[in-house]
Formats: structure tokens, sequence, C-alpha cells
């Protein structure tokens, strides 16, 4: 489980949920070069040196890192900005800027963490993020539908509402900020899955309580996050969906993303 879901978020002045805030514009102006930069290395029509391809990666690693930690107030914005790559496909991708960061790019060391990455379908997610992020013709993410997510509200912090639902985290929060006005929600940990009615049905198991109409359940965070962990050893994370490239099945080492603590996280801001 992500270090964010240890600890309530801190985000005064909560003019945002959780993981909600818009991707700062600075971020955005680093991140869409950088992301240029690397797609031309990766197809071999950009030649980069050696200063630019080190601040490309090191930009680009932390915004991965973010999702994967679900670390920082924009995080759910940011991989939706990015197509919407599972937390363990998001640390996956960290994990190869790390090591391509030492890497001479021309080695064939490197060679392999690139072909790894395309695997990962790392050009389609930059692709992703300089589309959705356009100045002049954005094209936002189509969310997909069916998800497991953790919901928090500032205004009870001792508790998290744990669910699935059939359509997207987003229209979740909107429904508790229209019943709660001046409240804003935010989204702590969210997965997109295959069969929601089952991830529904795992949740309602594990915390032996009853989702209510949005398909929710409100429980002590305190004992909330330490049941978190118990949905890692049943099936419901193995309907993960690890990236909307990779649909056409779940990812088998999936099955503990949801238990994955990363040593190096970036903190709240």
């Amino acid at each position: 489980m992500s270090i964010r879901l240890m600890n309530a978020p801190n985000n005064y002045p909560f003019t945002n949920g959780w993981g909600l805030y818009p991707e700062r514009q600075s971020d955005i102006d680093r991140r869409r070069p950088s992301a240029k930069r690397l797609l031309g290395v990766i197809d071999g029509t950009k030649n980069v040196n050696a200063k630019d391809w080190q601040f490309a990666l090191g930009t680009l690693e932390v915004a991965f890192r973010s999702v994967a930690g679900e670390s920082t107030r924009d995080w759910f914005t940011l991989a939706n900005h990015l197509g919407q790559p599972s937390r363990a496909l998001a640390h996956d991708i960290y994990e190869c800027f790390r090591k391509l960061k030492e890497l001479d790019r021309r080695s064939e060391a490197a060679s392999d963490v690139f072909d790894r990455l395309e695997e990962m379908a790392l050009p389609d997610i930059l692709q992703a993020y300089r589309s959705s992020t356009s100045e002049d013709d954005p094209q936002p993410t189509d969310i997909r539908e069916g998800w497991c997510h953790i919901l928090w509200s500032h205004d009870r912090p001792d508790q998290i509402l744990v669910g699935a639902v059939h359509g997207n985290p987003l229209e979740v929060v909107s429904v508790l900020d229209r019943r709660a006005p001046g409240i804003r929600h935010g989204v702590l940990a969210a997965w997109q899955v295959e069969d929601p009615d089952w991830a529904a049905t795992q949740i309602a198991r594990t915390f032996a309580l009853s989702l209510d109409q949005i398909g929710l359940a409100a429980v002590p965070a305190s004992e909330g996050f330490a049941r978190v962990k118990l949905l890692t050893e049943n099936a419901v994370w193995k309907t993960i969906v690890r990236s909307p490239w990779h649909i056409e099945g779940s990812d088998a080492s999936m099955d503990e993303q949801a238990d994955v603590v990363h040593e190096v996280l970036a903190p709240a801001p």
C-alpha cells in the first residue's frame, strides 16, 4: 500500500480534494518537453545531449513516482494526463528511469531498458501526456469505467471511504461534494478493475460492511488502512487493469501491487 495511506493528507486550504488538484503549469512546462525528448530518443529521431537527457529522465521520474506513490496532491490528475497507468505500472517505469540515469544511453544495457519501457507502453503514455496537456488543443483522457478507490475528506480526517463503482472516482467525488457543499473530497488511492461487482463483494467481506448507494463504506482510518492490506490477499487485485494499452488481460504480477510501500516517494506539497 502507498505511503500516502499511512497518513491523512494535509493540503490546507483544501481548494480541491487530495489527488485532484490541477497539475501546476510549471510542472507541465517541464514535463512536456521532457516527454518529447524521451520519445525522440526512443524512436531514434532526436539527438539529445547529456544534460538534457538527465533533466528529462529526472523530470519524468518524479512524475511517475507521484502516481506510483499516490503521494502528491495532484497525483490522480497527473495519472489521468498520463493516460491512467496503474500504480504498479507507474512504479515499474519509475524504476526503469532510475536505472537509465546510471547508464550510457547508447549502451546495450540501456537498450534493454528501452525495450522494457516499450513493452510497458511508455511511448503511448508519453504521447497521451502531451495530448492531454496541449495548450492549443488539449485532448482529455477518457476515464475508463470500473474502479476500486479509497476516498477522504478534510472534515472527517479520521475516516476513509472504501468502495467500488462501475463509473469512476471523479463521479463519486462529485456526488459527495454536492451532498456537502464546501467540503472537498479527494482520492487517496484508486485502481481500475475489470470486475467492480467482484471488487465490491470483496470489500464488503473484508470490512464486514455493506456498501451504500454510491458503492462506499465508511471505515475508521485507524483500522481501515490495516484492512486495506487484507484486500491484497484476495482475487480483487488480480482484476486490476495495468493500463488502457494492456486492457486485454490482467497482469499476474499485480497481485501485491496495493501492498507495495515505496522507499523513495515525493513528500506531499
